[in-house]
């Protein structure tokens, strides 16, 4: 099949347009800057809300701005398209004005007690009030939406498709009320979270097949562009089935909001865009994930900028992290206010195009794999692997492959990872056929056959909200000992299970149950003593099955590094990693400052390591510039390095061969450089 155009390397700039900038407009100057920036795609307002066209479409709110003359729109298209960019048209059927729910109030959505659901009904000055329209009304579908889509791929020359906020909203609405009884036979319970799990998946599926089919069977080389999900930092929410995206989309992008405005105490994870990335990297064939990295530090202040220093950390994770890069920008460059972010824009985008030119056809050299279902476990682990400079690839439970997980050295199974008996078998003979498992269980709820891949006997209990604890590695733990021989005593606290261990298994680290209740911990110091300084209690347990070896964390490490993160509890993460990988470790950052973010590639003959700068207190005011780095890659059997050399930035790089490892110094990083090996 012959390649699109959109399977290319894409650099998206998006222009959320305001109307009332509509006569500052002009395409010639707009088309200009992208290209000038470095993209070789553009994003821009084209219908839904506002028409930004001469629409004949009945309920299609023109934008009132538009000149009486010329087509504004189309001429931007044909200045794009002279210069070589593509035009995505931005369409978002998720609102419309309250003069449309007048005239069809069945196409809208409504509450509990039947009111329609309005947005910004405070907003000053002459707006029409905004209404939520429901994804299974008239207004999404064939009564308006399709409409729309074919109406604009009829005149417009768009090249791909990109549709805003088509998820579902909560809707009790009788369009909504029939469908579910139509589907599960039974009303549509009031309280939420009664509904059926796959309720608005299925709604918003059913919704944008139909858009996608009116797409193809218009232009069936117009690429469509849908949202995906990623996780909820709370741990609360479910993994996207990314499958499901892909049935009615050619390409999924996802947002990482940097939202300062919520306060310190709210600042969303630091490798945010990194961890978005890694969970669009499909398993099938399909272009690289787009990161969409919102310009502004909130939307209520979205026409200003984010501060330089994290905006620029924010926007290089992206391709750093083998993503698409995806500017949204208020306005355009001649109405922007905040100059600085257009600065950082261009820079980061110049250099993700150099990128780009080197990340052809680049694999992960990640050794660890990490399995995922969006629960607070999974982001401690994430936490620890960035924090520890561990490479690893993700695998969701949508996705539980063997042949994909034998390809990595070791497996990281959480502790809210579902172990149905297909998961224990699969993981099983992963172990079985020469595999490292780091488990985290705290729950007593174990089967017979993940006890005896653990190595316990099935009776186990559970202790709750343990507090002024300890870990202390047994003499068989040493291999667990790097940076801890100067403490005896790991912090430990949350829920523990406490196990039997079988004969065969080996403990690395027991427990020291607390030494006080929460309440009497400090004083007086003279009852500080530990009442048992040592117990037989398994808290890291080694378990060898058939060629390979599992090691059993009983305690919520993973949830401490996340709350708490003590330099212990993540060297402790570290040294069991590192154990479990041995001599098939590819990369060592070890020695990488924390807040440092690496990532490690191979493409054909040459080795890439992506390293980006987020070291100081966030949101980042300055860039703190790191001297004297130093990792480690191991060599190549094929032969010896030729040259490493700084991609980007252009600092000095030394290095040296050394007992099977390519020992890099890189003299100096400021955000984000690529070290290249050849």
């Amino acid at each position: 099949m012959e390649k699109q155009w959109w399977q290319d390397a894409l650099r998206v700039i998006q222009y959320n347009l305001q109307i009332q900038d509509t006569d500052r407009m002009v395409p010639e100057e707009i088309a200009a800057k992208a290209c000038e920036a470095g993209a070789n795609a553009v994003v821009i307002n084209a219908g839904g809300i506002y028409a930004w066209y001469r629409s004949r479409i009945p309920f299609h709110h023109i934008n009132e701005y538009l000149p009486a003359k010329g087509n504004l729109l189309e001429d931007l298209i044909r200045c794009c398209h002279a210069l070589g960019n593509k035009v995505i048209g931005r369409f978002d059927f998720s609102k419309t004005d309250d003069v449309v729910y007048l005239q069809h109030p069945e196409w809208f959505v409504k509450d509990s007690e039947g009111k329609p659901v309005c947005y910004g009904s405070g907003r000053m000055g002459s707006w029409s009030l905004l209404m939520s329209t429901c994804i299974n009304g008239g207004y999404r579908n064939e009564a308006f939406a399709v409409k729309v889509m074919e109406e604009a791929l009829d005149c417009l020359e768009i090249d791909g498709i990109f549709y805003n906020a088509p998820h579902m909203e909560e809707c009790y609405c009788e369009n909504c009320r029939r469908k579910y009884r139509s589907l599960y036979a039974k009303e549509l319970p009031e309280d939420k979270k009664d509904w059926e799990p796959d309720w608005q998946t299925q709604c918003l599926k059913d919704n944008m097949k139909l858009l996608y089919r009116t797409v193809k069977e218009r232009r069936k080389e117009v690429p469509v562009i849908l949202y995906y999900g990623t996780y909820r930092e709370d741990g609360t929410g479910l993994p996207e089935n990314l499958d499901l995206r892909y049935e009615t989309a050619d390409m999924v992008c996802t947002e990482a909001q940097d939202i300062l405005s919520a306060g310190k105490k709210r600042l969303p994870f630091s490798w945010k865009p990194t961890l978005n990335m890694k969970l669009g990297q499909y398993a099938g064939e399909a272009p690289r994930p787009f990161g969409i990295i919102h310009s502004c530090p909130g939307m209520d202040w979205r026409h200003t900028g984010l501060p330089a220093a994290e905006y620029e950390f924010w926007l290089s994770q992206i391709p750093a992290a083998n993503g698409q890069l995806w500017h949204s920008l208020t306005g355009f460059d001649a109405v922007i206010t905040d100059k600085r972010l257009l600065r950082v824009m261009k820079k980061v985008t110049r250099r993700a195009a150099l990128s780009d030119s080197l990340m052809q056809e680049a694999v992960s050299a990640a050794r660890t794999l990490l399995l995922w279902n969006a629960g607070v476990s999974e982001l401690g682990f994430t936490q620890g692997l960035m924090d520890c400079h561990i490479p690893f690839d993700i695998m969701d439970i949508w996705h539980m492959d063997l042949d994909r997980m034998k390809t990595y050295k070791t497996v990281i199974l959480p502790g809210d990872f579902p172990t149905d008996s297909a998961v224990t078998d699969i993981l099983g003979k992963y172990v079985e056929a020469g595999g490292s498992l780091y488990a985290e269980k705290t729950d007593a709820a174990i089967t017979q056959a993940l006890a005896g891949l653990l190595g316990i006997r099935p009776e186990a209990c559970t202790g709750h909200d343990i507090s002024a604890a300890y870990g202390v590695l047994e003499p068989e733990g040493e291999a667990l000992n790097q940076a801890l021989m100067e403490t005896k005593y790991i912090p430990v606290k949350g829920e523990l299970l406490y196990v039997s261990a079988e004969k065969e298994a080996v403990k690395l680290m027991t427990f020291i149950p607390p030494f006080a209740p929460p309440d009497g911990v400090g004083a007086p110091p003279e009852r500080a003593g530990l009442p048992v300084t040592h117990t037989g209690i398994p808290l890291l347990l080694e378990n060898r099955v058939g060629k390979g070896r599992v090691l059993t964390g009983f305690f919520e490490l993973s949830r401490l590094m996340l709350e708490i993160g003590l330099e212990d509890q993540k060297q402790l993460f570290g040294n069991c990693i590192s154990y479990l990988n041995g001599e098939e470790t590819e990369f060592d950052g070890a020695l990488l400052p924390e807040g440092i973010f690496a990532y490690p590639y191979r493409a054909g003959e040459k080795f890439l390591v992506h390293l980006v700068n987020g070291v100081g207190s966030r949101p980042l005011k300055n860039t703190v510039e790191c001297h004297h780095l130093e990792f480690a890659v191991r060599g190549w059997k094929e032969g010896k390095v030729s040259r490493v050399f700084s991609a980007l930035e252009g600092a000095p790089v030394s290095w040296e061969e050394n007992d099977g490892w390519i020992r890099i110094r890189l003299e100096s990083l400021l955000v984000w450089d690529i070290i290249v090996m050849e």
